[in-house]
């Protein structure tokens, strides 16, 4: 059958095409490009293994066939897993995939029944993609992560399909050979929807793929580095935009690490990472918003979205007393480190945030000149305490 011939030389291509790009990206890309990459490259060459090792017998080819299939559909599970963050449920995966293909073994070798293998191998393929679906689809964000559960359900559902057209439209007896399946409609059916699903599958994995790569860009340009935290780009595109010409009401959190140059003379700059790091942890731990970035050196900056300036006052005290109480041990570091903060709150007339950070930043310096270790709203004197606690060796 000339068209089974075309569609039999087609599939493994297009499928060994997508799979390339895909390994291809995973330089790029830290998500799932890598198991769709290989789960491609397997499947292409389980399409095209009747015609690579057409000197075996017909059952070992079988055999090894689904054993790429499998493990294909494992690898798509997988990548569908790791691009939405889910447990990748390996174990209870592999066992269904190693139990369902020594059932489909048994009716290759033992009961050579071709018409049981393809229907039992088809639809353990489905439940294995599906078993991974489940796990994924209530965590769809975007349109393309929509697009992409969408797809690999689609891929589920034509398989399906596929299997129920077989078992009513055949008989035990229609496939005794290779040559009667390779020659029939089924075959033909089977790789005439295999090659538009499996097109079309590839089209939204590999906008996904350039989906995370761009994201993973962009997401390196707008943080730093050292804190996981955002830089000074990344907290400008994380704020509010404003409205009716006013920036949206919160506070603004300014923290900076009392002494620091001590900290890198006395102990060295992997002890100032260390440092750093910690702060960073206390402030993401203690004011709990999307909104906080490293602006330099040992400098912090938050905005606090609907936050009042009593609230916002609170939780940088409480930063401060938890870096404050923080051990350096570890880190050849002995003593205490402090911090001090600046507070303030968006006004009516800021038009953007830096009007506050301004404020908040000249309540910083009035917590530096009082002393250090210490708290100052906008509008409030600077309190009066003990001594500030310093570095001791």
């Amino acid at each position: 059958m000339e068209q089974t011939d075309n569609f039999a030389y087609l599939l493994p291509f297009i499928f060994l095409v997508f799979g390339t790009i895909f390994l291809i990206a995973d330089r790029w890309s830290y998500g799932s490009a890598r198991y769709w990459g290989l789960g491609y490259v397997l499947s292409s060459f389980g399409f095209a293994f009747p015609i690579i090792g057409y000197a075996l017998p017909f059952s070992v080819q079988a055999v090894i066939a689904n054993a790429l299939f499998f493990a294909a559909f494992l690898l798509y599970g997988q990548a569908l897993l790791v691009r939405f963050k889910r447990p990748y449920l390996f174990l209870p995966r592999l066992s269904f995939a190693l139990v369902a293909f020594a059932v489909v073994c048994w009716f290759i070798l033992g009961a050579e029944n071709l018409r049981s293998q393809l229907a039992i191998g088809d639809s353990s393929l489905a439940i294995l993609l599906a078993m991974s679906i489940a796990a994924v689809w209530r965590f769809t964000r975007s349109l393309i992560d929509r697009m992409l559960v969408v797809m690999a359900s689609l891929v589920v559902i034509e398989t399906m399909v596929r299997v129920t057209v077989l078992l009513v439209s055949t008989s035990a007896g229609n496939f005794e050979s290779l040559d009667q399946f390779l020659s029939s409609e089924y075959a033909f059916l089977m790789q005439v929807t295999a090659s538009i699903v499996g097109f079309i599958m590839a089209l939204t994995v590999l906008g996904s793929v350039v989906s995370d790569v761009v994201m993973g860009h962009r997401d390196a340009a707008e943080r730093d580095p050292l804190t996981g935290l955002l830089n000074r780009r990344g907290f400008e595109q994380a704020l509010p935009t404003a409205r009716s010409g006013a920036f949206p009401a919160g506070a603004v959190i300014i923290g900076d690490i009392d002494h620091f140059k001590q900290v890198n003379d006395r102990f060295g700059h992997a002890a100032g990472d260390h440092v750093i790091i910690g702060f960073a942890q206390i402030l993401r731990a203690n004011l709990k918003s999307v909104a906080i970035a490293r602006f330099g050196g040992e400098e912090f900056v938050a905005f606090l979205p609907g936050s009042s300036l009593a609230e916002a006052a609170q939780k940088a005290e409480q930063a401060r007393l938890g870096f404050e109480a923080m051990s350096w041990h570890a880190h050849g570091v002995d003593g205490l480190i402090t911090a001090s903060f600046g507070v303030s709150m968006t006004a009516p007339g800021d038009h953007f945030v830096r009007d506050a950070i301004v404020r908040a930043d000249a309540c910083l310096y009035s917590a530096k000149n009082a002393g250090r270790n210490r708290v100052v709203s906008e509008g409030q004197r600077p309190p009066e305490g003990p001594p500030p606690l310093r570095i001791v060796s």
